[in-house]
């Protein structure tokens, strides 16, 4: 029915009895149904009833994300992943242009420089994960934003765990802090090739700083 487009997104469900009736099943099977598609992210229940919501499944990637992080070489692995994704959406930022969202990245950088002022790293961290946030939020690309937002606690925790891991070295905030400036520059400037090449060289550093030595 959602599918079809008979349920729209904000409509909500008819009652459990009708549906239960409807689809000739019992109402504990439709419960436990919509305990299902709550957690893939299609419907939301609320205590004034059950409404068709914007597909998301961040919820259910949150539930699973754990069992990613279970092998020697996940944090190399989602750099790699990342690069994938990042590099394009800074491409599309660059060409796209979208304000508010360059607006959000112009936050970041601030408090970048202000965790740097304070030396409070847990700022930084914060600041990190809302920058690379907002750059799907730049590229203006749905299904690349979609893509982001079911893999968004890999991404975080990618980026928590690197900045972290970078920052006992406490000297490498400056570097961090000049390669999402100028990230930053060449998606104004609409830049693609050296946003995309800002991107890569960002993400080159990391994996080379939390490269074990052989």
């Amino acid at each position: 029915m959602i599918q079809s487009g008979q349920l729209k997104i904000g409509d909500q469900l008819p009652p459990e009895r009708v549906l239960a009736e409807q689809f000739k099943v019992s109402r504990q099977s439709l419960r436990e149904a919509f305990r299902v598609m709550e957690v893939i992210g299609i419907i939301e229940v609320r205590p004034a009833g059950t409404f068709v919501t914007q597909l998301n499944v961040g919820n259910f990637m949150i539930t699973i994300a754990p069992l990613f992080m279970l092998t020697s070489n996940t944090e190399q692995d989602l750099l790699e992943f990342r690069r994938l994704l990042e590099t394009e959406a800074v491409r599309l930022a660059a060409e796209k242009q979208i304000q508010p969202a360059i607006n959000r990245l112009h936050e970041a950088v601030a408090l970048m420089r202000q965790s740097m002022l304070q030396d409070n790293p847990k700022i930084g961290v914060e600041a990190d994960v809302l920058f690379h946030k907002a750059i799907f939020q730049c590229s203006d690309n749905y299904v690349l934003m979609q893509a982001a937002e079911c893999v968004s606690y890999l991404l975080e925790n990618s980026v928590r765990m690197n900045r972290a891991q970078i920052l006992k070295n406490t000297a490498q905030a400056e570097i961090l802090l000049e390669q999402h400036q100028r990230i930053l520059e060449t998606i104004q400037q609409g830049d693609a090739v050296l946003a995309f090449a800002a991107m890569a060289d960002h993400l080159q550093y990391v994996k080379k700083s939390l490269a074990k030595p052989d």
